[in-house]
């Protein structure tokens, strides 16, 4: 088959995804085509904002019926141990990394849970504590988070003052064992002491031994004077040792701390959009649907010769409406003016005077293409007959507000001629435009039971060889080409079509089986026209 669309006429054979491949310019890879991307968002628009909204509302319901949780923090000035004695020798600076985790142990709990008569196993207590250890300080941030303000509040102060006993009491134990350590060494010293002061006391001054013994006595009476200034002296009230302070005591909350209705909000916000986002590129990905006019044209083998906008204020689809008649100035009537340029221009160059309009499937506007059409092609000038040949669902003469009959059928079964059954339709003026155009119409007439046989007779071939003697052009409204062979028969006798591609055959399968279905009966495909196109796909031939 002659391919009229590019200069080069590409492999019969190569499949449709490497013609697609073809027509692309050759570039390297830099990342996905951001303009593709926002087609993509903005023809999924309104999903992505039902999942926004969807998630959103989940998020906000869950939030809602998520019990509050209150927190209350109390802060604690750790230092060092003092309290002991003013002969003691300062203990180790505290580690606040030791503090913290001290804080957060089961021993801890254990107090708390005595002291608050919590029953229970302690451990289940530091679930909900936190602390924090501020940079560059020597304050721990003791948080406890409970349903019960007053319980935050209560755990809070008691973990706290647990902590400082805790600490307290081993500190003390600690310097005890040390004491006693001590004493007992000053002890055996001391004994010792006492044996040689003993043993001096028994030796005359001359005794050659004296000397040495005097020099043990001192040496034993020095240990024992750095011990004693070793030795802690321990208060008498335990509770003098400072271990650390509450310089912040618990407050009551009186706002919850969680949920946070603005942060899970935000949050379903952002996830919504991204799966919003993520399903409608999935759905774009496993769509067979045309992605722009240049992959329709690789598909269908021939070019795109027009984008049709859809009518807005028409909103009785299933009333017939002449746009080009009634709204001239519409976008819809320009589209079908740039049909009507494209239209001619590749009649002329593959020499066809009668062109059957199909669709792959019903309903994808075929008929309304066809009425028109012959009213732009009339007003240009053009000797125009239109052949209502979908004997289906007959539709071309509503267009027109005119009968359905006499018509085709009787010409082919021979009741009636063909210049019985033409009617001359008169266009309406236009603006200053005073002079009057008409076209010939042949409406269907009655419809048979079967009327492929009718269609199949050698009459059909010189009914259309007569009124191109007659015409300029003519154009045949045939049923679509997928469901039925009407239009397969038909075709294979005007052997040129134009096809109309409406919102339900954009897609890959359908432009390719109606193509090979008319490559099969020898028909030429001359163009498409995308009818009511998504933006994506008819943006390149109607965008102002």
């Amino acid at each position: 088959m002659a391919n009229l669309w590019q200069p080069d006429e590409p492999d019969r054979y190569a499949s449709a995804e490497q013609r697609v491949r073809s027509i692309r310019p050759a570039s390297p890879e830099v990342g996905p085509d951001l303009r593709a991307a926002l087609a993509v968002v903005w023809r999924r628009k309104w999903s992505i904002l039902a999942i926004t909204l969807l998630v959103v509302g989940v998020a906000l319901f869950v939030s809602s019926r998520q019990t509050p949780i209150y927190e209350s923090d109390v802060r604690v000035l750790v230092v060092p141990v003092t309290g002991i004695g003013s002969g003691s020798v300062p203990l180790p600076d505290p580690n606040l990394a030791t503090e913290a985790e001290l804080i957060d142990s089961v021993a801890v709990a254990e107090i708390v849970a005595e002291e608050l008569d919590i029953d229970g196993p302690p451990r289940a207590l530091l679930g909900s504590l936190n602390v924090d250890q501020p940079t560059d300080t020597e304050i721990l941030v003791i948080r406890y988070s409970h349903a019960d303000p007053l319980q935050a509040q209560r755990r809070a102060t008691a973990f706290a003052e647990a902590y400082i006993q805790f600490r307290t009491g081993t500190v003390t134990e600690a310097i005890v064992e040390s004491a006693a350590g001590i004493s007992g060494r000053i002890d055996v010293l001391t004994a010792r002491l006492t044996a040689v002061e003993r043993e001096l006391a028994r030796m005359s001054e001359e005794d050659p031994a004296r000397s040495s013994r005097e020099a043990e006595a001192n040496f034993l009476r020095a240990q024992i004077l750095q011990l004693q200034l070793e030795q802690v002296v321990l208060p008498e009230d335990p509770e003098d040792v400072t271990v650390g302070l509450i310089i912040q005591p618990a407050a009551l909350p009186f706002t919850p701390v969680s949920p946070n209705h603005v942060v899970n909000g935000t949050f379903g916000l952002i996830a919504g959009l991204a799966l919003g986002v993520g399903l409608a590129f999935l759905r774009d990905r496993l769509s067979e649907r045309l992605r722009s006019t240049e992959e329709a044209e690789a598909y269908l083998e021939a070019p795109i010769l027009a984008a049709i906008p859809r009518v807005a204020s028409w909103r009785r689809r299933r009333e017939a409406f002449l746009v080009t008649a009634v709204q001239w100035r519409s976008p819809a009537a320009e589209g079908y003016r740039v049909l009507r340029t494209n239209v001619l221009s590749a009649a002329a160059a593959a020499g066809a005077k009668t062109i059957a309009v199909t669709s792959p499937y019903a309903g994808e506007g075929k008929s309304a293409t066809v009425a028109n059409l012959g009213v732009v092609l009339a007003r240009a000038g053009k000797n125009v007959s239109l052949v209502s040949a979908d004997l289906r669902r007959p539709r071309l003469h509503e267009f027109f507000k005119r009968e359905g009959q006499p018509g085709l059928i009787e010409v082919l079964a021979g009741r009636a001629t063909l210049a019985d059954t033409l009617q001359t339709v008169t266009l309406p003026t236009r603006g200053f435009d005073m002079d009057s155009a008409s076209l010939r119409l042949l409406p269907s007439g009655q419809v048979p039971e079967d009327p492929t046989e009718l269609i199949t007779s050698d009459r059909m071939t010189r009914v259309i060889r007569d009124l191109e003697d007659v015409s300029d052009i003519v154009l045949i409204d045939l049923p679509p080409v997928l469901p039925i062979t009407d239009a397969l028969v038909v075709a294979a006798v005007t052997k040129h079509v134009l096809l109309v591609i409406g919102p339900k055959a954009d897609t890959r399968p359908a432009i390719t089986s109606a193509r090979q279905q008319l490559d099969r009966v020898g028909a030429q495909i001359i163009g498409g026209i995308l009818n009511g196109p998504d933006p994506a796909l008819g943006q390149t031939y109607y965008s102002y």
